[in-house]
């Protein structure tokens, strides 16, 4: 690894600003010095996030995890999440804090996901469930397509400004019409997440959710929470015929993004299977999983290839993410056996031959398509081709 403060030099003055001020804080020993070095930061971390085409905080943050400090990777990681999904704005001479707030719909098909449009009846029955979910004092907003993740923002200061457009139009009770760019033409994907986009505005001091003014605010929120699962899957039952979902509750931008990630995990490997195994024309018996950590430095992902058993050619393939390095730490707390998770899974749909290689591979993707190249049961990163008397493609899964 390079010399950190060799890699340190190309940062923007800013993000050096901004380090120095995290730097300090971690340092702090006091509860009062940590509130003055958080203002600090809070009020650098927004006016970097003003500048919407503005990237240093992610370059920032892609610094940090290439060095040891993954204590100061934390602080900002979170600080930043945290301003950046939130706001105070001014309405009618009050000022409310905005929450941007998503519900996630991990789903899976074998044969296709629906767009995400929502028809004027599903746009107010969500709106009205959002509203029930939120705090009797909240102002709410709904957009009117479910998002995947490509439409998502793409920066830190991208998701502030969908919040505070959001806010803006749920302060003003004005329909959520804001336009999103459309995936091109062509992409079928077999598993994704949709996402319900909405922003919740309530007045300074006043609490978001309904639960929080409950006595028993934890029992309250599960409540909330097995209310909205069968509630909104009854509102959208028909839009996601034929796919098999799992309707997460409203929560927090940031958070709700890694639990999605968490629930399409194994999803995209069920689909890959089973889609496989339906446009072969074969049991998933007669499949080969070749399984290979793939990384630079320490295992960033679990890249699956698919393959017919006796064939070396892959036809398909699955990647696996990994969230954290803790994750893969068999010291750490919070350490996941991926490895045996993906073999159960695995083996639950029915693959028989399945095969670990050794190794760290370097991630490898296509010149041409940018698609991920995935492991042969010889040890080596190829890209899927499907026979070609196959007439549909899927894309990668998510």
């Amino acid at each position: 690894m390079a010399d950190s403060t060799d890699s340190s030099s190309v940062l923007h003055h800013k993000a050096h600003d901004l380090l120095n001020l995290i730097e300090a804080l971690n340092h702090s020993g006091s509860r009062l010095e940590d509130q003055f070095w958080e203002d600090q930061l809070n009020q650098t971390v927004q006016l970097l996030l003003n500048d919407v085409d503005s990237l240093i905080l992610e370059q920032l943050l892609d610094y940090l995890a290439t060095t040891s400090q993954s204590d100061l990777y934390d602080i900002l990681a979170s600080l930043i999440e945290s301003i950046a999904e939130s706001a105070v704005l001014s309405h009618q001479g009050q000022d409310y804090h905005v929450l941007l707030v998503t519900a996630p719909i991990t789903t899976w098909t074998r044969y296709q996901l629906p767009e995400g449009i929502l028809s004027h009846t599903q746009h107010e029955k969500l709106l009205s469930l959002v509203k029930d979910y939120a705090s009797p004092q909240a102002k709410v907003a709904l957009l009117g397509q479910l998002l995947s993740f490509d439409q998502l923002p793409k920066s830190f200061a991208q998701t502030q400004a969908l919040c505070k457009q959001l806010g803006q139009l749920a302060l003003a009770a004005q329909p959520a019409t804001i336009e999103i760019d459309q995936r091109d033409d062509g992409i079928n994907l077999l598993a994704d997440t949709k996402f319900i986009v909405s922003a919740i505005a309530v007045p300074v001091g006043s609490p978001l959710f309904a639960w929080q003014q409950q006595s028993d605010p934890v029992q309250a929120m599960r409540c909330a929470q097995e209310q909205w699962q069968i509630q909104c899957e009854a509102i959208l039952s028909t839009m996601f015929a034929g796919c098999q979902s799992h309707y997460l509750p409203p929560n927090g931008y940031f958070y709700n993004n890694r639990m999605s990630d968490k629930y399409m995990r194994p999803l995209a490997l069920k689909a890959a299977v089973q889609w496989l195994a339906t446009v072969m024309h074969k049991d998933p018996k007669d499949l080969t999983a070749t399984i290979a950590r793939c990384g630079d430095h320490h295992t960033e992902e679990f890249r699956i290839g698919l393959s017919v058993q006796d064939q070396k050619e892959i036809l398909y393939g699955c990647v696996w993410p990994i969230f954290s390095k803790e994750e893969v730490d068999i010291s750490s707390p919070h350490y996941q056996d991926n490895a045996a998770e993906i073999q159960n899974l695995l083996t639950e749909l029915g693959v028989e031959s399945i095969l670990f290689l050794a190794g760290l591979f370097t991630p490898e993707f296509c010149d041409d398509c940018e698609a991920p190249s995935f492991p042969t049961t010889e040890g080596e990163l190829q890209h899927p081709y499907l026979p070609e008397d196959l007439h549909f493609t899927p894309d990668a899964l998510h």
